[in-house]
């Protein structure tokens, strides 16, 4: 299950990415050449922009890619870097499944909210946010397992 939202995310996150410049190039040269603005673009781009930053955060917290700075961490015995590990997943699925919850809370709010060129309705706009907080947090439940599996194992964590 893992692979598959691996993939479905990088290819959610490179589509919502091409469509990004696809949408800008169009949207500069219909302006430039033709002298005809696309008016629909704007809104196009932000709702591709917002899938992209919730999907490409998914996708960077499935391969683990997220920036973490291990000054401090990297001064602790190999047993103090695996509590701070599981620490730090315990921290991001509380935090990731309420910011999930509430931006489905919002989602449901503004399901009568709808956009002003494309008539699309925030619900579907705003579920980006339900959408990759909960991917988000089976990735920390699947790094949570594979950690404390290593420590079982005695293996080097966090790697």
């Amino acid at each position: 299950m893992f692979r598959f939202l691996n993939k479905f995310s990088d290819i959610l996150a490179c589509l919502m990415a091409g469509g990004i410049v696809l949408i800008t190039v169009v949207a500069v040269l219909m302006r430039w050449l033709l002298n005809a603005p696309l008016i629909w673009g704007e809104e196009a781009l932000i709702i591709c922009y917002i899938w992209l930053i919730m999907i490409g955060a998914a996708s960077a917290m499935g391969h683990r890619m997220h920036v973490s700075i291990d000054a401090f961490t990297s001064m602790l015995p190999e047993s103090g870097r695996l509590v701070c590990a599981i620490i730090t997943h315990l921290i991001a699925i509380v935090s990731l499944s309420t910011f999930g919850y509430l931006g489905y809370e919002l989602s449901l709010i503004a399901v009568d909210k709808i956009t002003p060129i494309l008539g699309v309705s925030y619900l579907y706009i705003d579920f980006a946010v339900p959408t990759g907080a909960g991917i988000m947090v089976m990735f920390c439940l699947q790094h949570l397992w594979q950690d404390i599996q290593k420590l079982k194992r005695r293996e080097v964590v966090c790697q």
